[in-house]
C-alpha cells in the first residue's frame, strides 16, 4: 500500500476513500480506528490521517485527488 494523501481529521479522509472507491481504486485508512477514538492526536502529529492505495492505483488517485480539490 501507498500513502496518497494525509489530513488532519478522520471526515476528510473518509471522503477522499469514498471518492477512490467511487472510481473502482481499493482505498484503506491505516489509522481508522485511532483517529476515531483519539482525534486530537491527529492534530499534532506531521503523519495525519492516512489514505493509502495499491501501488497500481497510484497514478490514477492522484489524478482523482486533483479533481477533487478542485472541486
Amino acid at each position: 500500500m501507498v500513502t496518497v494523501a494525509r489530513f488532519g481529521d478522520i471526515q476528510e479522509a473518509v471522503r477522499l476513500k469514498m471518492a477512490l472507491e467511487a472510481k473502482g481504486i481499493s482505498a484503506f485508512i491505516p489509522d481508522e480506528n485511532m483517529a476515531y477514538n483519539a482525534p486530537n492526536l491527529f492534530l499534532t502529529t506531521p503523519s495525519g490521517v492516512r489514505v493509502q492505495v495499491d501501488e497500481q492505483d497510484v497514478e490514477v488517485a492522484r489524478k482523482v485527488i486533483e479533481s477533487e480539490a478542485k472541486s
